[in-house]
């Protein structure tokens, strides 16, 4: 599994879990490039893409972590389509929102992965930063 470019990392706690683990989630954009590391060659890590433009697969991954052990494990992941910089993904009870950043693609999945719903916008060179999902709940509304 390689990994590269993450954006969104969100902790999520879970009231299943034992004291001290937690999960934590992100969209991985699995581009490799560092403006400080010019230097680097990122085509030694095995998978991860290398050009903005031609990339073919970014990841939803989520972690369990385990601060008692001091260990974490992969609990879930999927293939989203590739965007090399933005995106995010959210959790939202049984689906997972996932933006694909430079593909102007906003996905809708079930918690196993399964595409359920997709949008996308006339591209004209834009591309979508963030999406997140509110109720405002307690907030605005009562």
């Amino acid at each position: 599994m390689t990994s590269g470019g993450q954006h969104t990392v969100t902790y999520m706690e879970d009231d299943a879990l034992e004291s001290g683990q937690y999960y934590l989630y992100m969209f991985d954009n699995n581009f490799g490039y560092s403006k400080t590391r010019k230097d680097y060659d990122w085509t030694v890590n095995d998978g991860i893409q290398t050009s903005i433009t031609e990339g073919t697969t970014s990841y939803y991954y989520q972690y369990l972590v385990d601060e008692n052990e001091g260990t974490y494990t992969l609990a879930n992941s999927f293939e989203v389509p590739f965007s090399a910089y933005v995106s995010s993904a959210q959790n939202l009870g049984d689906h997972i929102v996932v933006n694909s950043g430079i593909a102007g693609l906003l996905s809708i999945y079930d918690t196993d992965g399964n595409l359920e719903q997709q949008f996308s916008i006339k591209k004209n060179d834009r591309f979508i930063y963030r999406i997140y999902f509110y109720d405002y709940k307690g907030y605005y509304f009562s």
